[in-house]
C-alpha cells in the first residue's frame, strides 16, 4: 500500500491535547513533609460566602485547625449528600490531623484552600486561581499537596490547579474519583480509589478507609511515583446507594 501526503489535511476527530509535563521529586522523608490538602469540590466555610454553582473560579480559605463541622458544600455539579454526612469524604482534615499526631506526615499547612471546579473559567484556574494558591502553600513551607475534585470538570480544574502546585517545586497527587479525566489533564500522580464522585477520600464515616487513602496516597509520591504521569488503583471500594 502506497501513503499519500496530503498537506493542510485535518482529521474531523477531536483529539484533546494532554499538557506537557510538570515534575517536583520529593527530597524528604513523609514525617518531615508538610503536607496541604486543596479541593475543588465546593467545600467552604459555612461563615464564608457561598460559590456560584453557575460557574466559579474564586477561592475559600479554610484553616487546617477548624473543626470540620463548621464546613460545607456548595455544588451544583454533582450529589453532595457523602460530603453532607461528613466532609472528611472529600477534604480529610480530621485523618491529615491524626496522621501529624502519629507521626506518619511532619505537619500541615497552616491554610488549606477550596474552590467549586464545576464550570470554572479554564483560563482564570490557570493564570489566577493555580498561581495564587501555588503561591500561598508555597510561602507555608509546604512539601506535598494533595488534592481532590468532584464532577468531570471538577477533575480538569483540580488538576491545573495541581499542575500549578508541582511547578512551583511541590509534590502534588490528585486523588481522582475519575482518573481519565485527571491524566488527559496533566495531573502529574494520581492515585485512584473505588469510590463515586463526592467520596474521594473514602466512604463517610469510615475513618480507616479514609486514613488508608491518605498513607497509601503518601507511600506512593514518596516511594513508588518515580516519573510524571503514574496512576496507582487502590483497593478500596465504596458505592453509594442513592
Amino acid at each position: 500500500m502506497k501513503l499519500t501526503v496530503v498537506e493542510g489535511m485535518q482529521s474531523e476527530i477531536f483529539v484533546p491535547v494532554t499538557p506537557s509535563p510538570v515534575w517536583s521529586e520529593l527530597k524528604k522523608p513523609l514525617n518531615e513533609c508538610r503536607v496541604a490538602f486543596i479541593t475543588a469540590g465546593g467545600i467552604h466555610q459555612k461563615t464564608q460566602t457561598p460559590y456560584d454553582t453557575s460557574g466559579d473560579y474564586t477561592y475559600r480559605v479554610i484553616p487546617s485547625d477548624i473543626p470540620t463541622s463548621e464546613l460545607m458544600v456548595t455544588h451544583g455539579g454533582f450529589d453532595n449528600s457523602d460530603i453532607n454526612k461528613d466532609v472528611n469524604a472529600m477534604l480529610p482534615l480530621d485523618r491529615l490531623r491524626e496522621l501529624v499526631a502519629e507521626g506518619f506526615i511532619g505537619s500541615l499547612a497552616g491554610e488549606m484552600y477550596g474552590f467549586m471546579g464545576g464550570g470554572g473559567n479554564v483560563d482564570k484556574f490557570r493564570t489566577e486561581t493555580g498561581p495564587e494558591i501555588a503561591a500561598k502553600l508555597k510561602a507555608q513551607g509546604v512539601d506535598i499537596v494533595l488534592c481532590t475534585g468532584g464532577c468531570g470538570t471538577c477533575h480538569r480544574s483540580a488538576t491545573i490547579v495541581t499542575r500549578c502546585c508541582e511547578a512551583a517545586g511541590m509534590s502534588c497527587c490528585v486523588i481522582a474519583a475519575l482518573p481519565p479525566i485527571a491524566k488527559q489533564q496533566g495531573a502529574p500522580r494520581i492515585t485512584a480509589p473505588h469510590v463515586p464522585i463526592g467520596s474521594n477520600a473514602g466512604e463517610p464515616n469510615n475513618p480507616g478507609m479514609q486514613t488508608a487513602i491518605l498513607k497509601d496516597t503518601l507511600n506512593f509520591i514518596a516511594r513508588e511515583a518515580d516519573h510524571y504521569g503514574m496512576c496507582k488503583v487502590l483497593p478500596y471500594e465504596y458505592r453509594h446507594n442513592v
